[in-house]
């Protein structure tokens, strides 16, 4: 009879791409399970603490760590190691007062290092906009979760600044023309620039966002677009801002 548990750990050869791992270090590495980002789109949370910040030198020193309730996603602890961290959220060591924001970069994803303040504060990309019981409307953001909101206008494509752990909507910014928008993937992934322009879609081409990089304006497919800010970012998205 075959194993039904869940496996927790994957080759190192087989992980995706965008982890900054070395990959014949050793054979396995942890798998992230089922959560709010996809596999090919997050870190598992070992692997972040492990790997990338350094904290723990093996996989036991990353149990210890985790189960001990050292680490926070988002303001929630978190014990699973192969829980999935993904865009633009908060990974919290307060012990240590260590505070990192996951953001995109052309490798991938960098760790930003944020305030304390900014650790409570977090972006969320509207990608799901429907009506519920009640005439209500719900949004479903990039990262898993809803908000019932009928004060704010929002579109898919538009961004929450959102306080968590308690979901409260601080801020709102919508993917309009001369607004500060950042590129999520691609070789320019992480560069910051004012929208110029929206194409609308057709049936065989996607909606588009003329964006003023810093290299020359571009065309680039919304849905790898997201305003951040007005004139300057709402809070750091980048290791530099």
């Amino acid at each position: 009879m075959g194993n039904k548990g869940r496996k927790n750990r994957m080759k190192r050869i087989a992980a995706p791409r965008l982890w900054d791992i070395m990959r014949k270090e050793g054979k396995f590495i942890y798998k992230p399970i089922p959560g709010p980002h996809p596999t090919d789109a997050c870190y598992p949370l070992g692997v972040v603490v492990r790997d990338i910040l350094n904290l723990t030198r093996n996989s036991k020193e990353t149990s210890y760590v985790l189960k001990k309730g050292l680490v926070f996603v988002d303001g929630k602890l978190r014990k699973d190691p192969s829980f999935p961290v993904g865009l633009f959220d908060v990974i919290s060591v307060p012990s240590e007062d260590l505070f990192f924001r996951l953001v995109p970069s052309s490798k991938g994803f960098s760790l930003a290092r944020i305030s304390r303040e900014e650790a409570s504060l977090k972006l969320c990309r509207v990608n799901v906009k429907v009506v519920v019981r009640g005439g209500r409307i719900q949004y479903g953001t990039h990262d898993g979760r809803s908000f019932l909101d009928g004060s704010h206008n929002l579109k898919p494509g538009d961004t929450i600044l959102v306080e968590v752990p308690s979901q409260r909507i601080i801020d709102t910014v919508s993917l309009q023309n001369d607004v500060l928008c950042m590129v999520l993937s691609g070789e320019r992934a992480g560069q910051l620039g004012k929208v110029v322009e929206l194409k609308k879609g057709t049936m065989t081409r996607e909606r588009m966002v003329k964006v003023s990089l810093p290299g020359g304006e571009t065309e680039i497919p919304a849905r790898l677009v997201l305003p951040v800010g007005k004139e300057k970012p709402l809070i750091t998205v980048g290791v530099s801002t």
